[in-house]
């Protein structure tokens, strides 16, 4: 037996533990999306309040992100995702019991540890590149980014069926179910193999973040991810609050927000695909025209529920391919001694974005409206377009060496 045919079966089945963890990490989100602004709402001291436990998901994981990738590059991936799934069952349980005690600050706090565990989660993408040869590695990331389809039904569904388990305490249950999730996804990962980076990449210390930020391709592979993920979560976690407003009971927002998720990462079952034929600047675009999209689908079908589901069904394409391109095309722009540092600093960009938009979406939609929040989203949109046009037409590339 040759070297790769003993190579591909575990390389593959690393990718399918990597693409179901994946899948257990969103459909904690999918639990969140639907219930946190709601739940934050009811037990907030004001309703401007009511998405910021929604923010202390991803303020956590935007602090953690540059940590969690170091200390993976010390003790190694697997090590790494254990630790941070054992933060997302304490954030489950957390904000379980913070739902029972009727406890706001409490509730962000257990919030707050799932972010933590969000943190290292987001390194599942990466992880799929470091197990995979160079002409798999496109694939690989889609493959893991398409385990989340399942969460697409499972997580809203699941938090429709638990939401009723405890007594004058809605969505508790719930939260409780996704420590289970969570445990699930501790034991899959602890049989997970990622090589280990070799001695001389750990002792590398490789170029300053200043050089390799200078290029624009790595600008252009960061705003992507970064505005991709920003658009769609200013929209996404406004939404449950624009439904509620409109009289549109919950059980048609899970549907939404189903059918969102779905789109988010159906796609990425042959996106991987669409980039190696197209390329990551092509596919980047073609996500930025999907987010453009979703909001005029607003004004074309209107804010009733096939509107929402029609926009948040665009949104969550042009989300998938405008952060799977980033992520591609950011790989090729580092050495393997830079790819903690880069990787780190990437994540860190996106979830200060998403922290940011999750903490000003209830603000603007209760101060703007559904229809001036979504407007205003087609600026950064415009934005990374012509700076995507321009690196095209400068003929921007990036490292010619493999990155290993």
């Amino acid at each position: 037996m040759s070297n790769s045919e003993q190579v591909m079966p575990r390389m593959r089945l690393n990718v399918a533990i990597l693409s179901v963890c994946q899948a257990c990490m969103f459909t904690a989100n999918a639990t969140l999306i639907a219930s946190a602004a709601l739940i934050g709402v009811m037990l907030a001291p004001h309703p401007l309040m009511g998405t910021v436990p929604v923010a202390m998901l991803f303020l956590f994981g935007m602090g953690f992100a540059m940590p969690a990738s170091l200390l993976m590059k010390r003790v190694g991936r697997r090590i790494g995702f254990m630790f941070g799934l054992l933060f997302g069952i304490a954030g489950a349980i957390v904000a379980g019991f913070a739902i029972i005690s009727h406890s706001f600050w409490m509730f962000a706090a257990g919030i707050a540890l799932i972010g933590v565990a969000n943190a290292f989660g987001a390194f599942y993408r990466f992880a799929a590149a470091d197990v995979s040869t160079e002409s798999y590695r496109s694939r690989a990331i889609s493959y893991v980014l398409a385990g989340s389809v399942v969460a697409a039904f499972i997580g809203p569904n699941l938090t429709n069926l638990t939401k009723n388990a405890f007594s004058d305490a809605l969505f508790a249950g719930s939260y409780v179910a996704l420590a289970a999730v969570y445990l699930l996804s501790l034991t899959l990962v602890s049989f997970l193999r990622v090589p280990v980076t070799d001695a001389d990449a750990q002792k590398a210390k490789g170029r300053p973040l200043r050089e390799i930020a200078a290029q624009p391709v790595f600008v252009l592979a960061v705003v992507s991810a970064t505005v991709g993920y920003g658009v769609m979560n200013l929209l996404m976690t406004s939404t449950p609050l624009a439904m509620e407003v409109r009289g549109i009971g919950f059980g048609h927002t899970a549907q939404v927000i189903q059918w969102h998720i779905f789109a988010m990462f159906a796609p990425s079952f042959f996106t991987g695909h669409l980039v190696r034929k197209f390329g990551d600047t092509k596919i980047i675009f073609a996500g930025l025209v999907a987010l453009a999209a979703s909001v005029v689908i607003v004004y074309i079908i209107g804010d009733s529920f096939l509107g929402f589901c029609f926009s948040l069904v665009s949104l969550g394409i042009g989300w998938n391919f405008t952060f799977l391109g980033g992520t591609t095309l950011l790989t090729k722009t580092y050495r393997s001694s830079e790819k903690a540092i880069v990787q780190g600093f990437n994540d860190l960009c996106v979830f200060s974005t998403v922290t940011l938009t999750a903490l000003m979406s209830g603000v603007l939609h209760h101060l703007w409206g559904w229809f001036a929040l979504s407007s205003g989203a087609l600026v950064p949109i415009v934005i990374v377009a012509i700076f995507l046009l321009w690196v095209q037409k400068k003929g921007q590339h990036p490292l010619p060496e493999s990155q290993g």
